[in-house]
């Protein structure tokens, strides 16, 4: 007797990957249990973020009122971390490390995730951004859900125990976190699928345990959320029509595919690359931290050449007269700094260094006191020698003190020492020009170069550096 087609049993191999009824059943059980569980936590930690948004939104002006009434407006960052600072100190909760608290979570939530720590944490949150020493609210967003999740998870702990049907809803408490955080995210970006994902994923896996929970609960969070605080996005999009055409996807198909390659060929060096980067060292090598403080107390006084220009002006000298003043100044440098660095190599760099900081000194003394062009032209050809004798010759101290392996850091280091000091002098130099006058900020520029070269002399003969 034939069998219908239509009554014929599948093969075995295909009703291997069909799921049985009850396997059905156990699943759609299953999924019910997600939504009852993370559906209440993300309307509920949607709420809050709209009420904590709601109360920065009002906080942050009075803020502003008040620091335009007492004059303390450019100050209020700093008295913002002032107060945040003296509440950890006073309530013993110590640094908020809002995503290395999220990491260790992992491991032990209830250890991260405290009841009044958590309230006191928010509270320093609030006081940082309130006055202004923050402006992005998806760090403290995330460790906020995150919190919210942990304290969720012991209200199920502790109902389960009273009532039987929380045991079936019982789910892990790092799943629960990472609920918190995922709805808290999709109402920060106003983006719930990048909220689930972006709390799902750790190190660059999602987490398939997660990600069902994550989902659910930053679709409720984002729609609670925006019922309070409207839809619009958080970046609006331009109002133009925009068409797809094929010039478009010209231009995306390589973007994809560049995408793809990166995905495959670098995102798994990550971590070995993360690894290399932590054995690193750096810390400023021990020989050159004296020198490289003289140095910085130098750069102090080596403000930029443009206070040169106006005072050449205020000399009498015209913008052509200027230009060639500067190009000559040019000339003289470059024409001394191989002889010096000769010289320099036989008969010590701290030699060359020091006298070529003393020629700064003078010459800034000069050129600050200069009644005439002449004497300021003359001054300015000077401080042509200073760095005819200071340029190779720093770099090359610092080379000797230093062993070949140290050297790139040491390097690095002095880079960022005069990159500082040249941050911090041209503003000090305004200002002393603008209140005290050329002249007197000319003299104090003079006298902190000479400081440093006397420190200079100092150290080099007491740590034999010749």
């Amino acid at each position: 007797m034939l069998i219908p087609k239509e009554q014929r049993p599948l093969p075995i191999v295909i009703r291997r990957f069909i799921p049985t009824r009850t396997s059905r059943l156990r699943m759609l059980a299953h999924t019910r249990h997600i939504v009852l569980v993370t559906l209440p936590l993300g309307a509920g930690t949607g709420f809050l973020v709209a009420l904590a948004l709601r109360g920065l939104g009002s906080f942050e002006p009075m803020v502003l009122r008040i620091g335009g009434r007492t004059g303390l407006t450019i100050l209020l960052p700093a008295i913002g971390l002032f107060l945040t600072t003296a509440w950890l100190s006073l309530t013993g909760i110590g640094e908020v490390s809002l995503f290395k608290d999220i990491d260790l979570a992992r491991k032990n939530p209830y250890k991260v995730f405290p009841f009044l720590t958590s309230l006191g944490k928010i509270v320093a949150c609030a006081l940082t951004i309130g006055f202004g020493g923050s402006a992005g609210v998806e760090g403290p967003g995330k460790w906020l859900g995150a919190a919210l999740g942990l304290q969720y998870h012991r209200f199920l702990r502790a109902a389960a125990v009273r009532a039987t049907y929380f045991r079936h809803l019982a789910r892990p408490a790092l799943v629960m976190v990472r609920s918190g955080a995922a709805a808290a995210l999709a109402a920060v970006f106003r983006a719930p699928l990048s909220g689930a994902l972006m709390a799902a994923e750790h190190h660059g896996l999602l987490s398939a345990e997660s990600l069902v929970p994550c989902l659910v609960s930053a679709a409720s969070g984002y729609v609670v959320f925006s019922g309070f605080m409207g839809y619009e996005p958080l970046l609006p999009m331009p109002r133009a029509a925009f068409a797809v055409g094929p010039r478009e996807l010209l231009w995306a198909l390589p973007l994809g595919l560049a995408t793809v390659a990166l995905l495959v060929f670098w995102v798994p060096r990550i971590p070995c690359a993360t690894t290399a980067a932590r054995r690193l060292s750096w810390h400023v090598p021990r020989q050159a931290r004296a020198y490289l403080g003289i140095v910085f107390a130098f750069s102090l006084a080596n403000s930029s050449d443009a206070f040169l220009v106006l005072r050449a002006r205020e000399a009498g000298f015209s913008i052509r007269a200027i230009l060639v003043a500067f190009l000559v100044f040019n000339l003289l440098a470059a024409a001394l700094a191989l002889p010096v660095g000769r010289l320099s190599d036989r008969f010590g760099r701290v030699r060359f260094l020091a006298l070529g900081w003393l020629v700064y000194g003078v010459t800034y003394a000069i050129m600050g006191t200069a009644a005439t062009p002449a004497v300021f032209l003359a001054a300015l050809l000077g401080y042509g020698a200073f760095y005819g004798f200071t340029e190779g010759v720093e770099k090359a101290l610092l080379a000797d003190l230093l062993s070949a392996e140290a050297r790139g850091t040491g390097f690095g280091a002095l880079q960022s020492v005069l990159g500082l000091g040249a941050l911090l002098a041209s503003p000090v130099m305004g200002l002393l020009m603008a209140w005290a006058g050329a002249k007197a900020a000319f003299l104090a520029t003079a006298g902190l170069a000479l400081a440093a070269m006397v420190a200079l002399v100092v150290w080099g003969r007491w740590g034999d550096r010749t």
